[in-house]
């Protein structure tokens, strides 16, 4: 397997982020995760946004928001955390996440937190190895005509 190289995402990896981004939200249109991933970079300077590359090929991609919560302090949140198919059990998820945790200490965070679909159990396991801890739930509430589909 190719050598893998992290790096922050520029605006000309947001195409190739957007395709992979698709395949974590199936059924959300690429066009419609393009241009809110474009309005995230836009609009919030403390978002991060990470990309694994195998040879010249993104691989893996993971945002990450940094913000305050009263119950810890500042946090870091790892936001959309994908893997293509074709690389997935090869630790790019883990060297992802452990990226992350770096920045976060950089940063001064005191706790990584993360959201993943019930429906993905294959990435709970990886949370759990890398010594995550369910503490809770995370309860939506849709509002308006929104049902969690967008076309």
């Amino acid at each position: 397997m190719a050598e893998i190289h992290i790096r922050p995402l520029t605006p000309g990896d947001v195409p190739a982020a957007s395709l992979l981004l698709a395949t974590l939200n199936p059924d959300t249109p690429e066009h419609v995760i393009r241009q809110r991933l474009g309005t995230i970079l836009t609009d919030h300077p403390h978002y991060h946004l990470l990309g694994a590359f195998s040879d010249e090929s993104l691989a893996g991609v993971a945002g990450a928001w940094v913000a305050t919560k009263i119950w810890c302090g500042r946090y870091l949140e790892i936001d959309n955390l994908v893997v293509s198919e074709k690389h997935r059990s090869s630790g790019i998820g883990s060297q992802l996440i452990a990226r992350l945790e770096a920045l976060a200490l950089e940063l001064d965070c005191n706790v990584l937190t993360l959201d993943s679909y019930v429906s993905n159990p294959a990435s709970h396991r990886l949370y759990h190895r890398l010594g995550f801890e369910i503490w809770g739930f995370h309860f939506i509430k849709p509002i308006g005509d929104w049902k969690g589909r967008e076309s």
